[in-house]
């Protein structure tokens, strides 16, 4: 798999091994948080607006458990479904270096592993292959096993290539699919968003009363940013609120 390469000059030798317990900062948040650690349940479906702590959650609660001995995970991968990066019949590994243009795109998440383990932990385990960043355009053709995948930003992505994701689960694999509905970049017409066109929506609905699969969804009260951004969400809500 083609991943970022960073700069990590931090010395590797007082990194802890494994994350420290997790403390929610909404209830939401610790309900999320126990949801991925449900031994049965391999894949979550997670909708919430920007700011609830969504991604930042999955992260952690991934590594934690690819961190500790004996989960039976051995790594975790995190997909950013770029929108301008391919079509629908590209699903396989991105061939050489990632641009710029991609890199840009996951550099939250490279903010996300710093802020949990620190540069010099996550540096190293991209290097042995603990961790693993990329683009939607990687996964055909590979069984996902032994792992923890997290496919952010899932509103920008189809519906095929949903199914083409979710059908990649093989044995001891967890999968957590998350986005905004309301950030739909993808499929847009006449400046107003389909968001009934996306994947995310679709499958939604679609694994409802599926075994196996279970859904969280944040909401406004969520947002854990300045109280100004839960004022101006607000003036948005009527006009944009997407109700699942």
């Amino acid at each position: 798999m083609v991943q970022q390469k960073r700069e990590y000059k931090t010395p590797i030798g007082a990194i802890p091994k494994i994350v420290n317990n997790f403390e929610a900062k909404t209830l939401n948040q610790k309900i999320f948080y126990d949801i991925i650690g449900e031994e049965h349940t391999q894949l979550i479906l997670c909708h919430g607006i920007a700011g609830t702590g969504k991604t930042y959650v999955s992260i952690y609660k991934a590594l934690q458990d690819v961190l500790r001995r004996g989960t039976g995970y051995d790594k975790l991968i995190i997909i950013n479904p770029t929108v301008d990066v391919g079509n629908e019949d590209k699903l396989g590994y991105l061939p050489g270096e990632l641009d710029k243009k991609i890199q840009q795109y996951n550099e939250s998440t490279f903010t996300i592993l710093d802020k949990i383990i620190g540069k010099a932990r996550a540096g190293k385990m991209i290097q042995d292959g603990k961790i693993e960043i990329g683009v939607l355009n990687f996964l055909r053709g590979t069984n996902l096993e032994n792992c923890y995948v997290i496919l952010d930003e899932a509103q920008n992505v189809s519906p095929m290539q949903m199914k083409t994701i979710m059908t990649r689960i093989s044995h001891k694999c967890k999968m957590i699919i998350q986005g905004d509905l309301s950030q739909c970049d993808k499929y847009k017409a006449n400046g107003i968003t389909a968001y009934e066109k996306s994947g995310f929506y679709d499958v939604w609905f679609r694994l409802k009363e599926v075994e196996g699969v279970n859904h969280m969804e944040f909401n406004r009260e969520d947002c854990i940013r300045h109280p100004l951004v839960k004022r101006i969400l607000k003036t948005y809500e009527d006009e944009h609120e997407i109700k699942l």
